[in-house]
């Protein structure tokens, strides 16, 4: 959380969606029991972050891959979830 909150601040692009964002998959980083990566899915993220467009959640989502703050791996099968892995202010897991 801190190396997202030092690399909000300093960057105007980011809004209260990336912060909402980033909260759900920190509180789904932790039903996991701190495991990464972890498996988690499009639905109960936008459900979580309360963000309701597609088009908003794919920005937020494709902005915080940008930064360096997660690796995303999309599930196409409907009933596996997305693999996503937080990564530290080296890139790193």
């Amino acid at each position: 959380m801190a190396s997202f909150l030092k690399l909000a601040s300093g960057n105007r692009r980011f809004r209260q969606s990336h912060l909402s964002l980033y909260s759900a998959l920190l509180m789904y980083y932790e039903k996991a029991s701190r495991q990464n990566p972890f498996r988690v899915s499009r639905r109960e993220l936008m459900k979580h972050s309360a963000i309701r467009s597609y088009a908003t959640y794919h920005k937020c989502m494709g902005e915080l891959i940008a930064n360096g703050l997660i690796e995303y791996e999309p599930s196409y099968h409907p009933n596996l979830s997305s693999r996503v892995t937080l990564l530290d202010n080296n890139g790193e897991p």
